[in-house]
């Protein structure tokens, strides 16, 4: 009985690092390794903050940012950070030597908070239930507490001690906290009061992934969830009252140190994980019956440090570290997308064909032999087939519907196994068997026909007689006869699609019709290769294609190549093996070179699959791939063994991380400067790109890179219409450049290595300003005000067209009158006299004396109807005349009329008298004023002496008419029209007449303005 005890304890113990749970991938992180950690801490947008000894860090996955480029407003500390801590609010808590600083990353605000002069460093900060908790100081130690409703006040003294340094601040089970130092520990009651613990107490933390955490110090071991099983920092014990503790495995505790809890565990999806020295242990907390199953996984962390153990930005995985040292390692437990099948004995195999035999088991063709799996284990060992085969290497299968396997062998043949036992395809041709007989490729048509490609050409099968004969063999021209036919694919039509190392090539069985696509033919025929190794049509438009040195080809068969995927366009490798799409057909599975690629035509998306995600070789080879429909199975082979995976289990992604904007890089014209902007996680406002902006480049990252590989991006930018998708490949800058004026929608989608979709997606408003004068508005505003000054000017050109007729025919209208009143006035009362006198003279017997004077009457009466008739042909002839020219004019006619009766005439014009040119109105005015004047004075005033005085003022210009007479007083004469009509004419130019009484004779005063 104690034998069997102590073999069942033994075998529990060996049982107990056997892996059982999932595996934990292990990658060094290079970019936090760079900096020694003292402590991290993540935000809720996923960003880690990281205190280093340089200085404060945020980590966006890609990038370590200074504190110091992020600070927009507040102090600028620099030094060491020691501790770092996160509220709910996103706000960083920093403890330096400089003192505590509180920062708001969407603000970029950077804070001081005020705290007691001279106490020293800070070593402990606890975020807890709506407090900041901050240990700082050394001999002595204070614990303060911040509320965090009431960020901006001063902390709050809550207890100190006159020795030692405060070194972890930690909530236990019960909701108090535990202050540790060098030496004591404390418990922190709700009253305030502050109660010592037992010294050989140990402190045990155990933090989960939603942030709740709680602390024991007690000297027992801590206990699992489930069951009787306790934890030490070494060991792993149950314990099952009334027997003693057993001890169920051992490790070598983690160095550590009064700040370092003796056994630190994060909680992580039903399993905890600690350190141990050199190693990570992780134990399965979820009920089970068995006994709980350790693991260890090596991690070389530098020996002689504190080992710590944090949750990563996400909270997804882990992060290891030696405080203060380089080297950190990003933990993730994750199953793994893919199995690697194992080999009995360990051999790698380098696997061809791949298919289920009639007794469910698969059977495996390699460059080693035949292998087969056993029915019922998907995982089982791949164990060597005990039948016997015709050749060494299963090159290609073919099930049939009777369960029967068509084989294709390497240099041998074909041959078709049944119930165990092969029957080898004989030559049946009526030439010679070709030498070469190694078959690439076997299939199966809709009609029944059974084709197979080989080194030689194409063939056909008869499986009732056990022969087969090369296709068209009696035509020796035939060009499949000379090629390598590495790949056969049936399309919708029935037409056969050939892989081969000469070209791709279309038969159409039923009547002979071969296509060829090549590089040596035109389009739509032309193909980038020769070198052919797969084919596959899904579609009477679609057929993809595999090459050896050109990637993956979209072909349509009467336009041509439409797509092109290769090395620098999503494929890890150029060379193809092989195409697969299972079942709807959305996916294709494309092997290489370089690993297994999950690619979605409609969307674009790709997922690469390598040996780090538990590929078994990432080199592929041709045809060695195989989908088992029955049990939805993806098989892979390459040449350093097979894999198996469930595709349905890999497009159900366990994680989907956030997609963060990180900085934004911008080139501003005015003035000429790039300035980078790191952000919060988002584009709070839109993007505007002003004139002259050469550039902006948006930083991308996720919130976790899931797997090894870092994540995918993809943008597209809407304006006036639809805009595709344009992948970023594994880049992470965004570049927007040479936009034409406008608004935009920037979409941007990300997903990890292994496509699995963001949460999130980005919509940022883009706006991209240009010159005020090259605005279409701008421009449109433009064209209307020079099409309303055409307008406008058209209108006010044909209106002073028409007010310049209207004036001119006013004029003329006037003119006309003015011609006939000067006619009808002056010249026909003369013409009337002289008409009477004329008749007088005729009619009447007169003496000599009187006739003398009737004909001397109409002497004067003549010559002045000529003078008039001179006056006014002067004044319609003469136009606008100077000043100068007009007083000629007035010398002239005082000359003609004054004289003649008895009268003398004086003229006193000044010198300096100006010579202004005169408006026609104004000169036809003032000179028949003039004659008016002269005319009263000779018919009237019985003068001797007549004085014309001219005189320019300020008023306008004088004239003054002067007699000697007998005097007036210049009232009008009964019937008398000539004081009134110099009156009216006066008015006309906008002139006065005045009559001035003299002490011996009369004067007429003519004001008139010159600009009249």
């Amino acid at each position: 009985m104690r034998i069997s005890r102590w073999l069942v304890g033994g075998w529990l113990l060996m049982a107990g690092p056997v892996a059982q749970a999932q595996q934990l991938e292990q990658q060094p992180d290079r970019v936090l390794s760079t900096v020694g950690i003292r402590d991290v801490s993540s935000d809720p947008t996923g960003f880690a903050w990281v205190a280093a000894r340089p200085c404060l860090f945020r980590y966006d996955g890609r990038q370590l940012v200074p504190l110091g480029q992020l600070i927009r407003k507040g102090p600028h500390p620099s030094g060491e950070a020691s501790r770092v801590a996160v509220d709910s609010t996103g706000t960083v808590w920093i403890g330096m030597y400089s003192g505590l600083y509180a920062f708001v990353p969407a603000t970029g605000e950077l804070r001081q908070v005020p705290l007691p002069p001279r106490g020293g460093q800070f070593s402990a900060l606890l975020v807890y239930r709506g407090a900041l908790w901050i240990g700082r100081g050394i001999d002595p130690c204070q614990l303060f507490r911040l509320s965090l409703r009431h960020p901006r006040q001063p902390p709050q003294l809550v207890w100190q001690h006159p020795h030692e340094l405060i070194r972890g601040i930690e909530p236990d089970s019960a909701g108090r906290l535990l202050v540790a130092t060098e030496q004591h520990r404390w418990l922190l009651l709700p009253s305030g009061r502050v109660q010592p613990v037992a010294g050989n107490s140990h402190r045990y933390r155990v933090q989960q992934a939603d942030g709740q955490r709680y602390t024991q110090w007690a000297d027992h071991p801590l206990r699992l969830p489930h069951g009787s099983y306790y934890l030490t920092d070494s060991t792993l014990l149950e314990h099952r009252p009334p027997q003693p503790p057993r001890v169920l495995a051992r490790w070598l505790r983690n160095i550590s140190s009064a700040a370092v809890p003796r056994l630190n565990v994060l909680e992580l999806d039903s399993t905890w994980y600690w350190l141990g020295t050199g190693e990570v242990l992780a134990l399965s907390i979820r009920r089970q019956r068995r006994t709980p199953a350790l693991q260890h996984y090596p991690v070389p962390l530098a020996p002689e440090w504190n080992g710590l153990l944090c949750f990563n930005r996400d909270r997804t995985g882990l992060w290891a570290f030696a405080e203060g040292m380089p080297g950190v390692f990003s933990l993730r437990p994750r199953r793994a997308p893919v199995q690697a099948l194992p080999v009995a004995g360990g051999p790698r195999l380098s696997t061809r064909a791949i298919n289920r035999l009639a007794d469910g088991r698969l059977v495996v063709g390699s460059y080693s032999g035949t292998f087969a799996q056993a029915a019922d284990s998907p995982v089982a060992p791949l164990r060597p087939w005990p039948g016997l085969a015709l050749g060494p290497v299963w090159f290609c299968s073919l099930r049939l519907p009777d369960a029967r396997l068509v084989v294709g062998f390497e240099n041998v043949g074909i041959g078709l196994l049944t119930g165990g036992q092969f029957q080898k395809i004989d030559w049946a041709g009526p030439h010679p068997e070709p030498t070469g007989r190694t078959t690439f490729c076997l299939l199966r048509d809709r009609a029944g026909r059974v084709w197979a490609g080989g080194q030689e050409g194409l063939f056909q099968l008869d499986l009732a007689h056990r022969t087969r004969r090369r296709y068209r063999e009696r035509d020796p021209t035939w060009p499949l006869h000379h090629c390598e036919i590495e790949a056969l694919s049936e399309g919708a039509d029935g037409a056969l699609w050939l892989a081969t190392n000469r070209g791709l090539y279309c038969l159409q069985p039923a009547t002979g019709t071969l296509r060829h696509y090549g590089p040596d033919e035109p389009a739509p025929y032309h193909l980038p290769t020769n070198l052919l190794r797969c084919v596959l049509p899904t579609h009477p438009d679609s057929v993809w294609v595999g090459t050896l040195d050109a990637g993956l080809l979209l072909l349509h068969p009467r336009r041509g190549v439409q797509q092109q995927l290769t090395l620098g366009r999503g494929l890890p490798s150029e060379a193809v093996a092989f195409v697969l799409a299972p079942r709807p057909g959305r996916v294709l599975w494309v092997g290489t070179h370089n690993g297994l690629v999950r690619y979605e035509p409609r969307t674009g998306r790709r997922s690469d699959l390598t040996t780090a995600e538990g590929l078994a070789t990432n080199e592929l080879n041709r045809q060695s791939g195989w989908y088992d429909s029955v049990r939805q199975r993806l098989y892979v082979g390459g040449v350093g063994g097979l894999s198996v995976l469930a595709p349905q289990d890999l497009a159900t992604a366990q994680y989907r991380p956030r997609l963060l904007l990180t900085s934004l890089t911008q080139h501003h014209a005015q003035p000429d400067t790039i300035r980078t902007d790191y952000l919060a996680g988002t584009l709070p406002q839109g993007l505007e790109l002003a004139p002259g902006d050469a550039f902006a480049d948006l930083a991308l990252s996720l919130s976790d890179d899931v797997g090894p590989e870092p994540g995918r991006f993809a943008y597209r930018l809407l304006g006036t219409g639809p805009a595709p998708w344009q992948e970023l490949g594994t880049g992470n800058r965004l570049r927007l450049q040479g936009l034409e004026p406008g608004d935009y929608m920037l979409e941007i989608r990300g997903e990890t290595a292994l496509g699995t979709s963001t949460r999130n997606g980005l919509r940022v408003p883009v706006r991209a300003r240009t010159y005020w004068w090259r605005r279409p508005g701008v421009w449109a505003a433009l064209t209307g005000l020079l099409v309303a000054a055409a307008v406008g000017g058209v209108y006010w050109w044909q209106r002073r067209r028409g007010q310049r007729r209207e004036r001119h025919w006013q004029a003329e209208h006037a003119l006309r009158q003015r011609i006939a009143a000067d006619l009808h006035d002056d010249v026909g009362n003369l013409l009337t006299q002289i008409s009477m006198h004329s008749d007088l003279l005729r009619e009447t017997p007169h003496s000599p004396a009187q006739t003398r004077d009737r004909l001397d009457a109409l002497a004067i009466a003549s010559r002045q109807a000529a003078q008039q008739m001179s006056d006014v042909v002067w004044s319609l002839d003469a136009g606008p005349l100077r000043l100068g020219q007009l007083l000629d004019r007035m010398r002239d006619h005082a000359q003609e009329v004054l004289p003649p009766a008895g009268l003398d005439v004086r003229f006193r014009v000044p010198a300096d008298l100006p010579d202004p040119t005169l408006a026609p109105a104004l000169l036809h005015n003032f000179y028949l004023i003039y004659k008016e004047a002269l005319h009263n004075v000779v018919k009237h005033a019985h003068a001797t002496t007549v004085t014309v005085q001219l005189a320019a003022a300020a008023a306008g210009l004088t004239l003054t008419v002067a007699d000697d007479g007998r005097g007036h007083d210049g009232s009008p004469r009964p019937g008398g029209r000539g004081l009134a009509n110099m009156q009216a004419r006066a008015r006309t130019v906008g002139g006065t007449v005045r009559y001035e009484p003299l002490a011996r004779g009369f004067a007429v005063v003519v004001t008139v303005p010159l600009d009249g």
